[in-house]
């Protein structure tokens, strides 16, 4: 695994990660990048990994790649006592400039060929990575963008932003195919139907709200969110089906602050095996989504990190007390063994997990059909009209069965955290509740909540290990 640390410097660290023998992490440097010329907010490597992307404030895009004809240098602006080499050697091919103020985040598309990023002077820009061109501008938002996310199957990109809309765009048409900003909570004292925003205006205490669609591109997840019942406000992470993206399938509430990024791990794992006790009981366990396989990814709120899986409603783990100041993002390693968390506190920390512990890898990634709007359409038209066609998949998206969020819960209770430096919690009854139905219009059906006394396989033991900021003590 090799990171990038960016953590309100102008320069960045290129580290190499890998476990070592008592299965912590063993962490080497490799190279100091310092081009930028403020605070750089985002880095993300390619696809292929042969390529990184930088944006920070001074409002450029950087594409790095390494280059293996020079010799190491030593970096110039050390102390003496600190002076090391360079062991590998990243130069700047492309310098993008199109926007006017700062880059807050960075995604790239599936095939390496395009990107996007977004900016608090309220636009998206995609560009052809290739020839460093721009391609589009979205410039529908009212204030920063500060989160993109590109559909791994190529047909979306969505963004997030303090005007309080998450707007997915369609990459075909390169205008705007969903706005989503409000949401139902049934009706008022008069009968009227109210509603609440579903996410946080600019009072939210972070710089980034970074969405991800999962691996398969079945689900996008948001940070950011916030459900209003009455006068209390939780925090919360919404879930989002491709096949109805206009309003959330769940929510993860967050009891603790809110949430900023979202991640989701490459590796796809094996649904875990039935206990006995579920498969004698009338009501089994309800699971997030209905998939062949599970996926795993984690949401980072400012103090904290919560780990999720799509085969179970509430969380497995949570991270919390690992650093002093708010957390800025997170990575996975592409063996789905590292998770990378990074703060503007100067460190960098990872969360180790042993062979197993997040379940069995699928030996093959699942094959996705991708199927357009356009397509479903011509296939519909061309049906028989004495048959009755059943519900479509959208593009891409395995058969499953998405469950409708059901009426309003009670708000979780925080959980208890202990002083200690880091803090791991695995039971399901020390973690924050897991999925929590959302507000229903009262002429909807709705579903029961999710029982919260289900067990669930824990992860045995998870492995911190905090990586102090390169250089010099990092700005306040």
């Amino acid at each position: 695994m090799q990171t990038a640390p960016h953590i309100f410097c102008s320069s960045m660290n290129i580290w190499k990660v890998e476990k070592g023998p008592d299965g912590k992490a063993v962490v080497e440097f490799l190279s100091n990048l310092a081009r930028h010329t403020r605070a750089v907010n985002v880095v993300r490597f390619s696809p292929s990994g042969e390529i990184l992307a930088s944006g920070g404030d001074d409002a450029v895009v950087l594409l790095w790649r390494m280059n293996d004809n020079k010799e190491p240098e030593p970096i110039t602006f050390q102390d003496e006592d600190e002076a090391q080499l360079n062991k590998e050697n990243w130069t700047v091919i492309k310098t993008l400039r199109g926007h006017l103020e700062d880059v807050c985040d960075i995604c790239w598309a599936n095939d390496g060929t395009l990107m996007a990023s977004a900016s608090v002077d309220n636009t998206v820009i995609i560009w052809d990575a290739s020839k460093g061109q721009k391609i589009s501008i979205f410039n529908e938002h009212k204030s920063y963008v500060q989160g993109v996310t590109w559909d791994p199957l190529g047909q979306y990109i969505a963004t997030l932003s303090c005007d309080r809309v998450l707007r997915v765009y369609s990459t075909q048409k390169k205008r705007v195919a969903f706005n989503i900003s409000k949401m139902l909570s049934g009706p008022g004292s008069e009968g009227e139907a109210r509603s609440f925003r579903m996410f946080h205006d600019d009072s939210m205490k972070s710089f980034f709200r970074r969405l991800s669609f999962t691996p398969d591109g079945s689900l996008l997840l948001t940070p950011a969110g916030c459900v209003e019942s009455g006068e209390n406000v939780t925090n919360t992470t919404y879930v989002f089906s491709r096949k109805h993206l206009k309003r959330p399938i769940a929510h993860l509430p967050c009891p603790g602050k809110a949430t900023l990024a979202v991640r989701c791990c490459p590796v796809y794992f094996e649904l875990r095996p039935v206990p006995e006790t579920e498969r004698a009981s009338e009501e089994p366990s309800p699971e997030l989504v209905s998939l062949p396989y599970r996926m795993v990814f984690a949401v980072a709120s400012e103090d904290s990190v919560v780990l999720y899986d799509t085969q179970q409603p509430f969380p497995f783990g949570y991270v919390s007390n690992i650093h002093y100041h708010t957390l800025s993002d997170i990575s996975w390693s592409s063996d789905g063994t590292f998770l990378g968390i990074s703060s503007t506190d100067g460190y960098c920390s990872f969360v180790t997990f042993e062979k197993g512990e997040l379940g069995i890898p699928l030996k093959e990634k699942p094959v996705l059909n991708i199927r357009t709007p356009d397509t479903a359409k011509k296939t519909k038209s061309q049906t028989h009209q004495g048959s009755s066609p059943g519900p479509r998949s959208a593009e891409g998206t395995p058969t499953c069965r998405l469950q409708d969020p059901s009426s309003p819960s009670t708000t979780p209770s925080p959980t208890t955290q202990s002083p200690a430096p880091s803090a791991i919690k695995d039971s399901p009854s020390a973690t924050p509740a897991g999925k929590s139905p959302l507000p229903r219009p009262p002429e909807e059906k709705t579903l029961q909540p999710a029982s919260q006394n289900t067990k669930a396989p824990q992860p045995q033991r998870v492995t911190l290990n905090t990586l102090q900021f390169w250089g010099k003590t990092p700005p306040r």
